[in-house]
């Protein structure tokens, strides 16, 4: 072990240590808020309005549109089903999830003696800016790749003797070692190795496998996940003369995710000395984040106009990935074996930077008196700014970044209708794909209704958001697509105290 360790330290900064993918980086830039219901019932297209909690998310001159301080608590319940397409084959899955997501309070200080600023609000907002609770199945008969094209794959460059278990060394021992010296991609050849699953060629100086599929095998490949991406908004604004709104928010960011992958493989040739084989992996990513909000609304009588920029998000980021391998298969006597390579090692990666991309939002709001309003958000976001440091460790994730994503155009829909102390809303929103290759389109349409009892408000929303996209079974080898069709229903109800 100890020469291993003296041989391979010279080449340790040119291996990557990530384990982290592109679909990941992403997820972590993309915002999906789950707000208020109020805002959540009129799409949230809140950037030209203000006067709610969730609405500072959006643009932080919002909060010195309210006329009362108040406080808001929201609950809500998601229901999301994923429907898989694989090779003719289709399966479905579905999650339920209760959680308390919008909470916050804004105060609101009039100025009564002289001056231009009428009014100066402060708030503070804590919101969902992204759930990650899903969970699918993708199964089907793949004609022609496996996961043994993943592990051969990482097989490249290294040696037998690397990922070999010496007598007086454990499987735990040398995955650990593997992690901390080589990096990930020699974790993957040894689990193979010591599964039986590749075996090396002397004379071609490869690695090879050992399962056939000329006709075929059947795949089942299970996806598991939870987390969160929670944004705490610090907020100031001010009214400025009797038109103008002006606001400032500081943000901080919290993250946690986490996701199970089960990928299971049978029915291969009947001379494949490999019957089945089952591969597990962990990944939890957790961190937090800062970013800032500067924007303006402006009052045209009925018509209002509002602009926000929201800065990057920096990240800091950490992963811990833990992997499980099991083998069956027979040999030339016909005797069935059994291989299971269960480190029970938790690789605990060192902490790493994302940059999410910047975004601006232009909205504007038609008000017609108290009769109701028409609101609509425009928001631009470049995803192929998102940037993984260090850039020395992440060069071909960038180099990926720039290379399959692009800048989005978003819109968002709101309108209301006031009857008297009822408030009848719905919303629409388009979420354009940010890659450039193929399709992934989002879109909800929301709707709900209020109450006013005086000093207390009840909100009601449901909003129905339908995705399309195409998931990439593993980064290399078994690189397979299958089309992911989601329907998410998220029911919401809140509270709003005025005083």
């Amino acid at each position: 072990m100890l020469l291993k360790k003296i041989s391979f330290f010279l080449l340790l900064f040119s291996f990557s240590l990530n384990s982290q993918s592109l679909n990941d980086f992403l997820k972590i830039s993309i915002d999906n808020p789950v707000g208020s219901a109020r805002f959540e019932s009129m799409g949230g297209a809140f950037g030209a309005l203000g006067g709610d909690l969730s609405a500072i998310n959006v643009n932080p001159a919002g909060s010195a549109v309210f006329n009362d301080n108040q406080y808001e608590f929201t609950l809500s319940n998601s229901n999301k089903s994923t429907k898989s397409y694989y090779f003719s084959n289709t399966s479905s899955k579905s999650k339920n999830k209760f959680s308390g997501n919008q909470a916050g309070g804004v105060w609101v200080f009039e100025n009564y003696g002289g001056g231009n600023v009428n009014k100066i609000a402060f708030s503070v907002n804590a919101q969902t800016n992204n759930s990650y609770y899903d969970n699918f199945e993708i199964k089907g008969r793949n004609q022609f790749n496996s996961i043994d094209k993943f592990f051969i794959n990482n097989s490249n460059g290294v040696s037998v003797s690397d990922i070999s278990v010496a007598a007086n060394e454990s499987t735990s021992e040398v995955y650990k070692f593997l992690g901390e010296y080589y990096g990930f991609s020699a974790q993957q050849a040894f689990l193979a190795y010591q599964g039986y699953l590749i075996d090396f060629d002397d004379s071609n100086n490869n690695f090879y496998s050992l399962a056939l599929y000329n006709n075929g095998v059947d795949q089942q490949y299970t996806s598991d996940s939870k987390g969160y991406n929670n944004k705490y908004n610090l907020n100031i604004a001010i009214q400025f003369k009797e038109d103008f709104y002006f606001g400032l928010n500081i943000n901080t960011h919290e993250i946690y995710t986490e996701n199970y992958t089960r990928h299971f493989e049978s029915n291969f040739d009947d001379d494949s000395a490999i019957k089945s084989i089952l591969f597990e992996n962990r990944l939890i990513t957790y961190g937090e984040g800062f970013s800032f909000q500067i924007g303006a609304l402006r009052k045209f009588n009925k018509l209002r106009i509002g602009v926000s920029y929201q800065s990057p998000t920096w990240y800091t980021l950490w992963d811990e990935t833990s992997q499980y391998l099991e083998t069956e298969s027979v040999d030339l006597n016909g005797l069935n074996y059994r291989d299971i390579v269960d480190p029970r090692i938790t690789n605990l990666y060192p902490k790493y930077k994302l940059n999410s991309p910047s975004s601006i939002t232009l909205s504007s709001a038609l008000v017609i008196g108290k009769i109701g309003l028409l609101s609509l958000d425009v928001i631009s976001k470049d995803y192929s700014k998102i940037k993984v440091k260090p850039k020395n460790i992440f060069s071909d994730s960038n180099n990926l970044i720039k290379s399959q994503l692009k800048s989005t155009l978003d819109f968002k829909i709101g309108s209301e209708i006031r009857l008297n102390k009822l408030s009848l809303r719905a919303g629409f929103n388009s979420i354009e794909s940010p890659f450039i290759n193929f399709t992934e389109d989002n879109s909800s349409i929301s709707y709900g209704f209020g109450y006013d009892f005086g000093n207390t408000l009840i909100n009601f929303s449901r909003k129905i958001l339908e995705q399309s996209k195409n998931h990439k079974l593993f980064d290399t080898g078994l690189t397979d697509n299958a089309l992911l069709e989601s329907s998410n229903s998220i029911s919401s109800l809140s509270i709003v105290f005025k005083f």
